[in-house]
Protein backbone atom coordinates (compact mmCIF):
# COMPACT_ATOMS: atom_id res chain seq x y z
CA UNK A 1 0.00 0.00 0.00
CA UNK A 2 1.36 3.34 -1.40
CA UNK A 3 1.78 5.79 1.35
CA UNK A 4 -0.65 9.47 0.55
CA UNK A 5 2.72 11.39 0.29
CA UNK A 6 3.78 9.09 -2.77
CA UNK A 7 0.53 9.53 -4.13
CA UNK A 8 -0.20 13.22 -4.29
CA UNK A 9 2.62 15.82 -5.22
CA UNK A 10 3.42 16.37 -1.51
CA UNK A 11 6.84 16.33 -0.08
CA UNK A 12 7.96 15.03 3.76
CA UNK A 13 11.60 16.30 4.09
CA UNK A 14 11.20 19.92 6.12
CA UNK A 15 6.93 20.18 7.15
CA UNK A 16 7.32 23.43 8.90
CA UNK A 17 4.38 24.59 10.97
CA UNK A 18 3.78 28.20 10.58
CA UNK A 19 2.41 30.23 13.71
CA UNK A 20 -0.64 32.58 12.67
CA UNK A 21 -0.45 35.39 14.38
CA UNK A 22 -3.81 37.09 12.66
CA UNK A 23 -6.94 36.43 12.96
CA UNK A 24 -7.29 32.76 12.15
CA UNK A 25 -6.66 29.99 14.19
CA UNK A 26 -5.58 27.26 11.79
CA UNK A 27 -2.31 26.22 10.88
CA UNK A 28 -0.69 25.46 7.63
CA UNK A 29 2.26 23.81 5.87
CA UNK A 30 3.66 26.66 4.35
CA UNK A 31 6.87 26.00 2.98
CA UNK A 32 6.10 25.38 -0.82
CA UNK A 33 9.37 23.39 -1.48
CA UNK A 34 7.35 20.89 1.43
CA UNK A 35 3.70 20.49 0.71
CA UNK A 36 2.61 21.70 -2.99
CA UNK A 37 -0.62 22.56 -2.31
CA UNK A 38 -3.13 20.97 -5.15
CA UNK A 39 -4.94 23.26 -7.15
CA UNK A 40 -8.27 21.30 -6.05
CA UNK A 41 -8.56 21.27 -2.82
CA UNK A 42 -11.10 18.54 -2.48
CA UNK A 43 -7.60 16.41 -3.54
CA UNK A 44 -6.09 17.55 0.11
CA UNK A 45 -6.88 14.16 2.74
CA UNK A 46 -9.73 14.65 5.25
CA UNK A 47 -7.62 14.15 8.06
CA UNK A 48 -5.60 16.83 7.34
CA UNK A 49 -7.52 19.95 8.00
CA UNK A 50 -8.71 18.10 11.13
CA UNK A 51 -4.72 17.77 12.43
CA UNK A 52 -4.43 21.07 11.49
CA UNK A 53 -6.73 22.62 13.57
CA UNK A 54 -6.07 20.38 16.65
CA UNK A 55 -2.64 20.74 16.30
CA UNK A 56 -2.72 24.95 16.18
CA UNK A 57 -4.84 24.83 19.15
CA UNK A 58 -1.96 22.87 20.89
CA UNK A 59 1.28 24.70 19.73
CA UNK A 60 -0.09 27.84 22.01
CA UNK A 61 -0.16 25.89 25.33
CA UNK A 62 1.69 27.76 28.03
CA UNK A 63 4.51 26.08 30.61
CA UNK A 64 2.43 24.44 33.26
CA UNK A 65 -0.93 24.05 31.01
CA UNK A 66 -2.08 20.79 32.99
CA UNK A 67 -1.14 22.50 36.81
CA UNK A 68 1.01 20.06 36.69
CA UNK A 69 4.68 21.49 35.30
CA UNK A 70 3.58 20.26 31.74
CA UNK A 71 6.03 21.88 29.17
CA UNK A 72 4.16 23.40 26.66
CA UNK A 73 5.15 21.41 22.74
CA UNK A 74 8.57 21.23 21.64
CA UNK A 75 8.17 22.65 18.22
CA UNK A 76 10.71 20.32 16.62
CA UNK A 77 9.05 17.38 17.43
CA UNK A 78 5.95 18.36 15.86
CA UNK A 79 7.62 18.60 13.29
CA UNK A 80 9.60 15.08 13.07
CA UNK A 81 5.74 13.53 14.14
CA UNK A 82 4.05 15.51 11.01
CA UNK A 83 6.77 14.29 9.15
CA UNK A 84 6.16 10.85 9.83
CA UNK A 85 2.07 10.96 9.83
CA UNK A 86 2.43 12.40 6.04
CA UNK A 87 4.63 9.72 5.15
CA UNK A 88 2.61 7.21 7.08
CA UNK A 89 -1.16 7.99 6.32
CA UNK A 90 -3.57 6.73 2.97
CA UNK A 91 -5.99 9.60 1.56
CA UNK A 92 -8.31 7.65 3.79
CA UNK A 93 -7.46 7.17 6.45
CA UNK A 94 -9.12 8.05 9.67
CA UNK A 95 -8.45 11.25 11.37
CA UNK A 96 -5.98 10.64 14.88
CA UNK A 97 -6.76 12.01 18.28
CA UNK A 98 -4.36 14.43 18.76
CA UNK A 99 -3.00 14.66 22.65
CA UNK A 100 -0.29 17.03 24.72
CA UNK A 101 2.29 15.27 26.54
CA UNK A 102 3.25 16.99 29.55
CA UNK A 103 7.18 16.49 28.74
CA UNK A 104 6.39 18.52 25.55
CA UNK A 105 5.63 15.82 23.58
CA UNK A 106 2.85 14.66 21.31
CA UNK A 107 0.88 11.66 20.86
CA UNK A 108 -1.98 10.42 18.14
CA UNK A 109 -4.59 7.74 19.29
CA UNK A 110 -6.90 5.91 16.80
CA UNK A 111 -9.81 3.95 18.75
CA UNK A 112 -12.21 2.51 15.93
CA UNK A 113 -14.55 -0.09 16.08
CA UNK A 114 -12.36 -2.22 18.67
CA UNK A 115 -9.12 -1.64 17.35
CA UNK A 116 -6.77 1.45 19.37
CA UNK A 117 -3.54 2.55 17.67
CA UNK A 118 -1.22 4.72 19.55
CA UNK A 119 1.87 6.35 18.41
CA UNK A 120 3.70 8.72 21.19
CA UNK A 121 6.54 11.51 20.32
CA UNK A 122 7.75 11.99 23.68
CA UNK A 123 10.81 14.61 24.68
CA UNK A 124 12.84 12.26 26.16
CA UNK A 125 12.90 9.35 24.15
CA UNK A 126 12.33 7.38 20.55
CA UNK A 127 8.70 7.64 19.26
CA UNK A 128 7.01 4.39 20.32
CA UNK A 129 3.57 2.98 19.44
CA UNK A 130 1.23 0.72 21.18
CA UNK A 131 -1.50 -1.39 19.05
CA UNK A 132 -4.29 -3.59 20.52
CA UNK A 133 -7.74 -5.19 19.54
CA UNK A 134 -10.34 -5.27 22.08
CA UNK A 135 -12.05 -8.46 20.94
CA UNK A 136 -8.89 -10.38 20.59
CA UNK A 137 -5.19 -10.79 21.92
CA UNK A 138 -3.70 -9.32 18.96
CA UNK A 139 -1.35 -6.41 19.99
CA UNK A 140 2.12 -4.66 19.24
CA UNK A 141 4.26 -2.70 20.25
CA UNK A 142 7.81 -1.15 19.49
CA UNK A 143 9.58 1.88 18.76
CA UNK A 144 8.72 4.15 15.08
CA UNK A 145 11.18 3.13 12.89
CA UNK A 146 12.35 1.87 9.77
CA UNK A 147 9.68 1.85 6.72
CA UNK A 148 6.22 1.60 9.06
CA UNK A 149 4.82 -1.33 7.45
CA UNK A 150 4.01 -2.91 10.84
CA UNK A 151 2.24 0.48 11.36
CA UNK A 152 0.67 0.95 8.11
CA UNK A 153 -0.97 -2.78 8.77
CA UNK A 154 -2.37 -1.43 12.01
CA UNK A 155 -3.57 1.59 10.46
CA UNK A 156 -5.36 -0.64 7.85
CA UNK A 157 -7.28 -2.14 10.30
CA UNK A 158 -9.00 1.50 11.58
CA UNK A 159 -10.66 2.03 8.26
Amino acid sequence: MAAYTEALPWTSSLIRLAYDLGESDTTAFTDPDVVRRNADASAQPPWLELLRRAIAGLVRLPQNWDGYGAAPLDEQLVQDALRMLLGLMEYDTPAPSVVPLGDGGIQFEWHRHGKNLEIEFSAGGSPSFYYYEDDSDREGEGLVEGDYDELRTYISHLR
